[in-house]
C-alpha cells in the first residue's frame, strides 16, 4: 500500500466538499470508515458525501443515538448511503443488533457505507475500506486517508479527485 493522502480543510464546508469529491470515486460496495475526536467534522464529511451521491445534505444527521440511517438519492438512481454511528457500540453483538455481519454485507452491495468512530470497530471492517481520520489543525481540519483493498485500485482517481484540498502528502 502507498502512504496516505494528506488534506486540509479551513472550514466546515470544504470538510463537507472533500466527502462531495470522495463520493465521485464511491462506488456501490464500499466502505468509508472515519475516525476522529468530537467536532472533528465526521458529520460534516457525511453531508458532503451525500451530496455527491445525490443525497440531500440536510437530511443527514448523527445517528449516535440511533446507531444508523439510510439516505436515499433523490433520482432514485445512485446508491443508497448507509450512516452508522458507532460511538454507542460496545461488543460484536452490539454491531450485529443493527444487522451488521460478515464486515458490512449484505448492506454494502446496494450502498456506500459509511461508518463515524469506525475505530472503535475497526475489527469488524474487514481490508476493504477507505480509512479518514480527522484532526483539529491550526484553525481547521487536516483529513488523513488510507485507501484499503478495492481503494487502493481506484488511489489515483481518489487523489484527482481531491487534489484541490491536498495538504502534502506524508
Amino acid at each position: 500500500m502507498s502512504g496516505p493522502i494528506v488534506l486540509y480543510s479551513a472550514t466546515a464546508d470544504q470538510t463537507a466538499r472533500i466527502g462531495e469529491a470522495i463520493a465521485r470515486v464511491a462506488q456501490p460496495g464500499d466502505l468509508i470508515g472515519l475516525i476522529g475526536e468530537l467536532g472533528a467534522g465526521k458529520t460534516q464529511f457525511v453531508r458532503g458525501l451525500a451530496s455527491g451521491l445525490g443525497i440531500d445534505p440536510r437530511m443527514v444527521s448523527s445517528p449516535t443515538f440511533v446507531l444508523m440511517q439510510e439516505y436515499e438519492p433523490d433520482d432514485r438512481h445512485g446508491p443508497l448511503l448507509v450512516h452508522i454511528d458507532a460511538y454507542r457500540l460496545y461488543s460484536e453483538e452490539d454491531l450485529a443488533s443493527i444487522g451488521w455481519e460478515s464486515h458490512g454485507q449484505p448492506w454494502r452491495r446496494d450502498a456506500v457505507v459509511v461508518v463515524e468512530w469506525a475505530d472503535l470497530i475497526q475489527a469488524a471492517l474487514g481490508e476493504d475500506w477507505l480509512e479518514i481520520h480527522l484532526m483539529h489543525e491550526d484553525g481547521g481540519r487536516e483529513l488523513t486517508l488510507w485507501p484499503h483493498g478495492s481503494w487502493q485500485s481506484r488511489i489515483n482517481l481518489l487523489r484527482q479527485a481531491v487534489q484541490p484540498f491536498e495538504a502534502y502528502e506524508a
